[in-house]
């Protein structure tokens, strides 16, 4: 079985296209799947739309925070609610909530896990073949800078794309993760938290793999949730963390 979970925050705009396209590529698998919609602190419709969307064939399980309390408090939870009853073999799929993932290439996750036998594979915009539409140069280019600063000093080098969502896991490999860190196996709040979680699996010697991806903000209504100095922020005191031993 194949578990969807997408955080998402005030997302009312984008939640149609989302789930649209969520079924228009995941319905031709001939997989069973779920969605796990994890509303972080929405003021607006989100929740509502999510509900009502729900299929008996592709359930809609929302589960919310009363608070925004940050991505990765969301992913936990989702992770959590879905380690709750899966089978060894279910695969998690995470995406963003605001559209910019491209669900075409969902395929070429679930080939790498199921006819190669990654444990977690990424969807890169920095591997050869991927790239970043729709979203601002400077943006894009801080983005560069702590890409190749935390592939560096937390040993991450031969990963080109760290942050993006979009991503499959083994639910084997996040049963792994949780049984060495415990239930807060991401203490991060912020978009730091895909950085977090690598970094655990790395240090569990997890097979970690990549496909290419376009992130195209075009598709997005409204704007980016990261805000750039925050989670630059957020990133140097990951790098502290880890190099001092408190990760």
């Amino acid at each position: 079985m194949l578990h969807i979970v997408i955080p998402v925050y005030n997302e009312e705009p984008n939640i149609d296209g989302l789930l649209e396209g969520v079924r228009e590529r995941f319905d031709p698998l001939g997989v069973r799947y779920r969605v796990v919609m994890v509303d972080d602190g929405s003021s607006d419709g989100t929740v509502g739309k999510c509900r009502s969307a729900s299929r008996p064939e592709s359930p809609i399980t929302v589960v919310s925070h009363g608070v925004n309390r940050g991505p990765g408090a969301a992913f936990l939870t989702g992770f959590l609610e879905v380690l709750k009853d899966a089978d060894p073999l279910d695969i998690v799929v995470t995406m963003e909530g605001d559209r910019t993932s491209d669900e075409r290439i969902v395929t070429r996750l679930l080939h790498r896990i199921w006819e190669e036998g990654d444990d977690i594979v990424l969807a890169s915009c920095y591997l050869y073949g991927g790239g970043i539409k729709g979203t601002q140069l400077h943006r894009i280019g801080l983005s560069h800078i702590a890409n190749g600063l935390i592939k560096k000093t937390l040993g991450l080098s031969g990963l080109a794309t760290l942050s993006s969502f979009y991503r499959a896991y083994q639910v084997s490999a996040l049963r792994k993760i949780r049984a060495k860190y415990g239930d807060q196996f991401i203490k991060s709040r912020g978009f730091e938290c895909m950085v977090e979680i690598l970094y655990r699996a790395s240090q569990l010697r997890l097979r970690v793999s990549e496909v290419p991806m376009v992130l195209d903000g075009s598709r997005r209504a409204g704007k980016s949730k990261m805000r750039v100095v925050k989670t630059s922020l957020a990133y140097f005191r990951l790098i502290a963390q880890a190099r001092s031993g408190r990760l």
